[in-house]
C-alpha cells in the first residue's frame, strides 16, 4: 500500500517537474524576447523569481496531479 502511494507520488512529481520546467523556460523565453534592453540585474532578478516560483509550486501541484492520477485509475 505504502509502495503504491510512493510510486504514484513519484509519477506525479515527475509529470509536474516536466510541466513546471517547460512553463518556466517558456516564460523566460517570452520575457527575454519582449525586453531586450534590460541590464544584468533585472535579468538575474527575473530568473530568481521564476526559479523560486517553480520550486514552490512543484510539490503543491504534484499532490494535485497525484489526485488526478488516482481518479483516472479508479
Amino acid at each position: 500500500m505504502l509502495n503504491d502511494i510512493l510510486m504514484l507520488y513519484m509519477q506525479s512529481l515527475l509529470i509536474t517537474m516536466i510541466a513546471v520546467t517547460t512553463a518556466a523556460v517558456l516564460s523566460l523565453g517570452w520575457w527575454v524576447s519582449r525586453k531586450r534592453d534590460q541590464d544584468l540585474k533585472e535579468r538575474r532578478a527575473y530568473l530568481y523569481d521564476v526559479l523560486l516560483m517553480a520550486i514552490t509550486t512543484t510539490p503543491i501541484l504534484s499532490f494535485a496531479v497525484m489526485g488526478l492520477i488516482l481518479m483516472v485509475r479508479a
